[in-house]
């Protein structure tokens, strides 16, 4: 784990962290199929909101210092759990790009008409 001062640049600003690569690979995932969905930097890292902002947040998915898997380069999620997983807390993480992916893609084909 990083020392907190280490996360910001000269202007006291998040840095984003290169070790946070699932989380682009589920934005390129998206992007290839067409899926609507925006990636934004929050703190060190990103985060996937799926579908797109303007639109009501089905399912997000972080990965930065305080998500759950951050050091294992997991993504965290709310949205699109299981009622199982709805269960134990309202969040679910250390997942793989591919695993989120799979909730994604699911969801939006049964959403298209």
């Amino acid at each position: 784990m990083k020392n907190f001062k280490e996360l910001f640049d000269a202007d006291g600003k998040y840095m984003t962290d290169n070790r946070y690569q699932e989380i682009l690979r589920l934005d390129a995932m998206l992007t290839e199929k067409q899926i609507p969905h925006t990636c934004q930097k929050v703190m060190d890292g990103w985060q996937v909101i799926y579908p797109q902002d303007g639109k009501k947040r089905v399912m997000d998915a972080i990965e930065h210092f305080g998500s759950y898997g951050n050091e294992q380069d997991k993504l965290e999620i709310m949205g699109l759990l299981t009622p199982e997983e709805k269960k134990n807390d309202t969040v679910l993480g250390y997942l793989s790009a591919e695993e989120v992916f799979s909730r994604i893609d699911r969801h939006w084909k049964e959403a298209q008409p």
